[in-house]
C-alpha cells in the first residue's frame, strides 16, 4: 500500500533552506490534498543565554525582564513567520487553484526547536523541514534540529537543503 499524506507538518526556522522546504511541502500537500500545519519555534532566550554563559542567568537578574524579552522575541518571530506565509501563499496561488498554505494552521511556539517539533508530530503523516548542511562534524558540535527530528520522529521526515550545501 502506498503512503497517503493527509496532514503535513512544515517546520521552519525562516532560513532560505526552510523557504525551499516550504515549496516541497506545498507540492506534496497539493498532490495529496493534505492539510498543512506551519510551525516556527523561537528558542527560549533565557535558556540559550544561560547555556552560553554557563550559569542560570534568570537567577541573577529579574525574571520579569527575561519574560518580557522572550515575549518580544516571540512577537517579532510570529510577525516574520506570518509575513513569509503570506508571501508563499501569494506565490503559490498563481500556480495552483487552491494553495494549501492559505488554509494552513500557523503555530509559533517557544522552547527547544527539536523538542517542540517532536511534540507537534502526533496527528501528522509527514514532517517537511530545511537542513542547513553545516557538515557532520559541525552538527555533532552544535547539535542539529533536523538530525534530532529525523532520528526521533515516528513519521517520515523530508529534509531539504539548498543546492550546493554539504551534507
Amino acid at each position: 500500500m502506498l503512503p497517503e499524506y493527509r496532514r503535513i507538518l512544515y517546520a521552519t526556522d525562516l532560513s532560505e533552506s526552510a523557504r525551499l522546504a516550504l515549496r516541497h511541502a506545498v507540492s506534496l500537500a497539493t498532490r495529496y490534498g493534505a492539510a498543512m500545519t506551519i510551525l516556527h519555534v523561537v528558542p527560549d532566550l533565557v535558556d540559550l543565554m544561560s547555556e552560553d554563559a554557563g550559569f542560570d542567568i534568570e537567577t541573577h537578574f529579574e525574571a520579569s525582564d527575561w519574560k518580557s524579552l522572550n515575549a518580544s522575541a516571540t512577537a517579532r518571530a510570529k510577525d516574520k513567520a506570518e509575513k513569509r506565509v503570506r508571501e508563499m501563499a501569494a506565490e503559490c496561488a498563481t500556480d495552483h487553484a487552491a494553495c494549501p498554505v492559505a488554509g494552513a494552521e500557523v503555530k509559533i511556539l517557544t522552547g527547544d526547536p527539536a523538542e517542540r517539533i517532536l511534540e507537534e508530530i502526533p496527528g501528522h503523516d509527514l514532517v517537511v523541514m530545511g537542513a542547513h548542511g553545516r557538515g557532520v562534524f559541525a552538527d555533532m558540535l552544535l547539535g542539529s534540529v533536523a538530525r534530532k527530528v529525523v532520528r526521533l520522529s515516528p513519521v517520515p521526515v523530508l529534509t531539504v537543503r539548498l543546492p550546493g550545501e554539504k551534507a
